[in-house]
């Protein structure tokens, strides 16, 4: 069951809704609005009442002067409602707990990112994201159709149409292998994906943050989880020169690498926002930074892991300074190549919840 939430009294400052009794005279209706500063801002004349506007007398002060007055029928706030929480289809967002926590795992209730709260807003929209990792499973049901088509470039004539140094790059690029197939052949890009982005409400898998933000596969690790810094380079100058708003990054060492910092600066040029995970080993990233998530530059965003007790996950990196929040990590079932679902833990898994946000925060800048 959702958890219950503490509710409140809502109302518009200023306004009262008034019916007057079908005996009140003209002369009647005008003292009374003289006796609370008020004029008539709307007439719903289906049911015989006004919406008033008043001044210089509050709206409890203005009812407890106008209630028990025979000439009135009723006097009411003008009361602020709110769209229910909105809660998705996908057959298995009952164990989302890092979305919507009930206490489902043993955790506390409400340690979640309030996704249900957030989706009354917004529950998607079609802002680029750049996935860069091991590749997207862009076959995948519960990605496909939220997996970017550059529509400039004529699928598989073996021509770069658009012109960026890329040949045939319909769906991203394979930086390991040199091709237009940025497949997953290791499995973590594809989980990093789905919670960032896999379609929602569509009685299929999970839900992503974002419902249908474009995925832009971007594959710079090899199927044993390992990628070079000239690779990253290039997968972040890509997503950079395609108009991605922001790039994921689960990934990362302990290495400096100034040629890294100067793509992520030159994407900061650009409005684009980096989005990386703090570092799976415990650390205080302060005292021994993690990059690049450790990079100082005002466009990296970096996320540590946190638990379904909204605590920092045991294996989670953390630094006062050096990392800028935290995201459920632990135990967060997400998407898996070949159609499958899978359960991962670590900063990896935190990062893109934070992708996800932006996404619907950029939806609705």
């Amino acid at each position: 069951m959702p958890v219950a939430h503490a509710q409140v009294n809502e109302f518009v400052p200023g306004q009262v809704i008034v019916k007057l009794a079908p005996a009140s005279r003209t002369v009647d209706a005008a003292s009374l609005r003289t006796s609370v500063n008020a004029t008539v801002k709307a007439r719903f004349h289906s049911i015989g009442a006004e919406l008033w506007e008043i001044a210089g007398i509050g709206v409890p002060q203005a009812i407890a002067r106008l209630q028990g007055d025979p000439r009135i029928v009723f006097v009411e706030p003008n009361y602020i409602v709110h769209a229910v929480d909105v809660f998705p289809n996908d057959e298995h967002f009952a164990d989302q707990w890092n979305l919507h926590n009930t206490g489902q795992t043993g955790g506390t209730p409400d340690a979640d990112v309030d996704a249900p709260e957030a989706w009354t807003y917004v529950t998607g929209g079609d802002v680029l994201v750049g996935i860069i990792d091991s590749g997207v499973d862009w076959q995948h049901v519960d990605l496909a159709p939220n997996i970017f088509v550059n529509t400039r470039e004529i699928a598989d004539n073996r021509i770069d149409d658009d012109g960026n140094g890329y040949i045939d790059d319909v769906r991203g690029w394979d930086f390991v292998n040199e091709d237009n197939d940025p497949d997953d052949d290791n499995g973590h890009g594809t989980h990093v994906a789905g919670i960032v982005a896999a379609v929602g409400n569509n009685a299929i898998g999970v839900a992503g943050v974002s419902w249908s933000a474009r995925i832009l596969p971007l594959k710079f690790l090899s199927a044993v989880g390992s990628g070079t810094t000239s690779d990253a380079i290039r997968a972040v100058e890509y997503a950079t020169a395609m108009g991605a708003r922001l790039t994921n990054n689960s990934w990362g060492g302990i290495g400096f690498s100034l040629a890294l910092r100067s793509a992520i600066d030159e994407a900061a040029e650009a409005g684009a926002l980096f989005v990386a995970g703090a570092g799976n080993a415990g650390l205080n990233n302060d005292v021994t930074p993690f990059y690049p998530a450790s990079f100082d530059l005002d466009n990296v965003i970096s996320v540590a892991s946190t638990d379904h007790d909204d605590e920092r996950s045991f294996f989670s990196n953390y630094g006062l300074t050096s990392v800028d929040l935290g995201a459920p990590g632990s135990d967060v079932i997400s998407t898996f190549p070949d159609d499958r679902y899978a359960i991962a833990s670590g900063t990896s898994m935190a990062a893109p919840h934070v992708s996800g946000a932006l996404c619907l925060l950029w939806t609705v800048a």
